[in-house]
């Protein structure tokens, strides 16, 4: 069984919130996915970490400030085409992976915290 606290799923594109999802629960992880920061970024349990997709940092520069100050561990999804992010203090994931990578990055972020 996975360990205590959930992982939050932000991204715009449903079909990849689900397969994340799945992905994640068939490990035994516990995850709640959404489509936007302003949804996501409040959770009421704690958080294992959040994966969210680097779609939703695009025109919202704010954002990593806000990503940055939540003390959670953060996995960024990039598509390998969007410029390199400048000190990335993330761990990245370039789409398209597979599930096993997923869950060795979760797997890491939970022995490093």
């Amino acid at each position: 069984m996975a360990s205590s606290g959930i992982i939050i799923v932000i991204a715009p594109d449903l079909g990849l919130r689900q397969s994340l999802t799945f992905a994640l629960e068939v490990e035994g992880y516990q995850v709640e996915a959404y489509d936007s920061w302003g949804k996501g970024r409040v959770p009421v349990t704690p958080v294992r970490c959040m994966i969210v997709d680097d779609q939703i940092l695009r025109g919202h520069h704010d954002l990593r400030q806000e990503l940055l100050a939540s003390g959670h561990a953060i996995i960024l999804l990039t598509d390998g085409m969007s410029p390199p992010m400048e000190n990335n203090p993330w761990l990245t994931l370039t789409k398209p992976f597979d599930g096993a990578d997923l869950v060795d990055l979760v797997k890491h972020v939970a022995r490093a915290t």
